[in-house]
C-alpha cells in the first residue's frame, strides 16, 4: 500500500510561494510544480499546471486505459502523463497570451502515478524525483538544465555542476514554447521503497546524503517532509520548498 504526504513552504527569502503540489490519495496521483515569472506569474503557472494535470488524470479509467468514454483507442499511463503535461503547457501559454501580466511565466512539473505495483513518472524542468531503496538514494529524473547538458557531455563534473553559476538555467519547462517533450519512465516498486518528489528549493539546499538519512529515519511520510523543509530553511531557504513523499509499505 502506498501512503503519501506533501508540504510546501515559502522559504526564508521569497515573498511569494510559486510552488504548487497536489496529492490525490484515492487515485494515487501526485503532482509537484515550481513556477517562475515576475510578480505572481510563476504562482499562476504552477497552479494552472496542477489543475490541468489533475483534471486530465482524474478522468482516466485505469481499467480500460481510456481517457474518454467515447474514445476507443487506449492510452497507456506514460502516454497519459505526456498528454497531461503537454495540455498543461498549452493552458499556460493561452493564459499568458490573454494577460500581459502573465507573459513569460512558466513552471516545472513532476507527475507520479502509483498503479499496479509500479510508479509511473513524467517530468519537465529541474524539479526532481528520487528513489530511496535499501537506505540508498538515487535520482530517477534527469534535470532539463544547461548544467546537466554539460555534465552529460563530460564538460564538467557533478561536483562542479552543484556550484555552477548557471545551475538554475533550465532548458525545458511548461509555458515557454508551443511544444514540450516530457520525459517519462516506469519503476517497479519493491516493499519499503520511498519516492521523494521535490522542487529545487530542497535539492539545492539539502545534500543527497541528508535526504536519504531523513527519509530512511522516518516511518511516516509527513514528519519526513516537515524535517526536510526545516533543514532547507536552516541551510538558507533561498527558494520556495516543496516535498512530496510516497512510502510503499
Amino acid at each position: 500500500m502506498v501512503k503519501a504526504a506533501g508540504v510546501t513552504d515559502v522559504g526564508k527569502v521569497r515573498q511569494i510561494n510559486q510552488d504548487s503540489f497536489q496529492i490525490l490519495e484515492d487515485q494515487h496521483i501526485y503532482i509537484v510544480a515550481d513556477g517562475m515569472g515576475g510578480h505572481a506569474a510563476g504562482d499562476q503557472a504552477s497552479k494552472i499546471a496542477v489543475k490541468t494535470i489533475n483534471e486530465i488524470l482524474s478522468a482516466y479509467d485505469f481499467s480500460t486505459e481510456a481517457l474518454d468514454a467515447e474514445e476507443n483507442s487506449p492510452l497507456a499511463i506514460e502516454e497519459l502523463i505526456r498528454y497531461a503535461l503537454q495540455e498543461a503547457n498549452e493552458q499556460i501559454l493561452l493564459a499568458s497570451l490573454s494577460n500581459q501580466h502573465l507573459q513569460g511565466m512558466g513552471t516545472t512539473a513532476i507527475v507520479a502515478i502509483a498503479y499496479n505495483g509500479s510508479v509511473f513518472i513524467g517530468h519537465v524542468g529541474d524539479s526532481r524525483t528520487y528513489l530511496v531503496r535499501n537506505q540508498q538514494l538515487s535520482q530517477l529524473t534527469e534535470d532539463h538544465s544547461v548544467v546537466q547538458q554539460l555534465v552529460r557531455a563530460g564538460a564538467i563534473s557533478e561536483e562542479e555542476a552543484a556550484v555552477h553559476p548557471y545551475k538554475n538555467v533550465i532548458t525545458r519547462c511548461l509555458g515557454m514554447q508551443a511544444n514540450v517533450e516530457p520525459d517519462t519512465m516506469e519503476l517497479i516498486l519493491q516493499p519499503g521503497d520511498r519516492i521523494l518528489m521535490c522542487s529545487d528549493g530542497l535539492s539545492n539546499m539539502v545534500s543527497n546524503a541528508t535526504m536519504q538519512e531523513v527519509v530512511s529515519a522516518h516511518d511516516e511520510p509527513l514528519p519526513a517532509c516537515e524535517k526536510l523543509i526545516s533543514l532547507a530553511n536552516e541551510n538558507g531557504g533561498t527558494d520556495n520548498i516543496t516535498v512530496v513523499l510516497l512510502y510503499n509499505d
